[in-house]
């Protein structure tokens, strides 16, 4: 995984355009008692309910929220929901390990020979081929960290963890959801979104939403995020790449925007268009599309 080092080297090239442009107070978290923070109605919105839109005209929350429609997950979805199973179970095993005095390269060993054993138990059956692959793969990068941090600085003391995975956070003051799940935190408070598939610029969104959810809750600055994208699987090896982002006053504003949008839609009950191309792994293209196909 990313290394303490490539953290601050990619941060550091987003320090100038805080410097350019830093963060208006009435964009900060803590301000969510005045507009724009402040929402017109409370709907316990999540952040990927506000920024992606895979369905361009939002029709996806309206008919999940409004209609009360059911629907199956895409392939994709469940790819992408193991990814997310994955990078928590190895982010939490080696800092359990870690934290209870394992060597770095011990921590390694015991979890790379049980990781069969440990994804059939979180996903189910044998556990997929590639999910183990994943698994280890993750746990080699953070105990090799650790073991650098080790090396470099000395002591049997806990010097350098993974990163906190699965951070619950009550976006409730804005019009969000109590119970918000960041991917990860990393150090310093940046923000850590994983993804599998391709970037797309709403993901940028999304790091804002979730900056300005805990800064409400913890009346602390967020100011840089960090995108994980997951590739590679599941026909092959899996290819991590990231995205250093600056959380800055363009993407506050375009999710209170993006929320407000969403919270009109509610209120008023309007149904939003269908989208004209729209993908047929869409989850709902078949209550959308299906008697037109």
């Amino acid at each position: 995984m990313i290394s303490r080092l490539d953290i601050l080297r990619g941060l550091r090239r987003l320090h100038w355009l805080r410097q350019r442009d830093p963060v208006e107070l009435g964009l900060r978290g803590w301000s969510w008692d005045n507009p724009p923070l402040r929402p017109r109605a409370y709907f316990g919105l999540g952040v990927s309910e506000v920024a992606y839109r895979y369905c361009e005209t939002a029709r996806d929350v309206f008919l999940r929220r409004v209609r009360r429609l059911e629907f199956k997950p895409s392939p994709q979805m469940r790819i992408g929901s193991i990814v997310h199973s994955v990078f928590h179970a190895a982010a939490w095993d080696v800092r359990r390990l870690l934290v209870n005095g394992l060597d770095s390269w011990r921590v390694y060993e015991e979890l790379a020979g049980k990781a069969r054993e440990r994804l059939a138990e979180l996903i189910g059956g044998d556990g997929v081929s590639w999910a183990v692959s994943f698994y280890k793969y993750l746990v080699l990068g953070w105990a090799s960290e650790a073991a650098r941090v080790e090396a470099l600085y000395g002591g049997e003391a806990v010097t350098w963890l993974p990163w906190f995975t699965e951070v619950r956070v009550d976006g409730s003051s804005l019009g969000l959801s109590n119970n918000l799940r960041v991917d990860a935190l990393a150090e310093g408070g940046v923000v850590v979104e994983v993804k599998y598939g391709k970037p797309l610029d709403f993901h940028k969104t999304g790091l804002a939403g979730y900056a300005l959810a805990i800064g409400s809750q913890l009346e602390v600055p967020v100011d840089y995020g960090i995108l994980v994208y997951v590739n590679g699987i599941p026909e092959g090896k899996p290819r991590i790449s990231y995205e250093y982002v600056y959380i800055d006053n363009h993407l506050r504003h375009e999710f209170l925007e993006k929320r407000d949008e969403i919270i009109d839609m509610l209120e008023t009950q309007r149904e939003p268009p269908r989208q004209p191309s729209c993908p047929k792994t869409c989850p709902f293209y078949e209550y959308c599309w299906g008697a037109c196909s």
